[in-house]
């Protein structure tokens, strides 16, 4: 069984692409999304909410629906707007805060391949 207690030490990197999206697609990247046993989770952060700084044991891959985030990691950063693809590896120091008009995404536990979600 995989230990989830300690976080890995990584040198990987975070990597955002951009995808086509409109709210028609958003049950066909829910399912993409979905573990096999599990769930993926729907967030929403106001204007100016912070995930400061953190890091996580398993990779995470997240898409932003609605809205705008500043996110960060060791050695960079980007504006993520609506279509916003984040893989992040296991182990990666980030964190993000929403911008003027909050930000709307999900986020999947798993690392997701979207490059055609249609």
């Amino acid at each position: 069984m995989k230990d989830l207690t300690s976080t890995p030490e990584t040198t990987a990197t975070p990597s955002v692409k951009q995808i086509a999206l409109a709210k028609a697609d958003y049950w066909s990247i829910i399912e993409k999304l979905m573990p096999q046993q599990g769930c993926i989770e729907v967030q929403q952060d106001a204007p100016g909410k912070e995930h400061a700084w953190h890091q996580h044991p398993t990779d995470e891959t997240l898409v932003v629906l609605e809205g705008q985030a500043r996110f960060y990691w060791e050695g960079g950063e980007q504006i993520c707007g609506a279509g916003a693809v984040i893989s992040l590896p296991a182990g990666v120091r980030h964190g993000s805060v929403a911008l003027d008009e909050g930000v709307r995404y999900l986020i999947s536990f798993h690392a997701v391949e979207l490059a055609d979600h249609g």
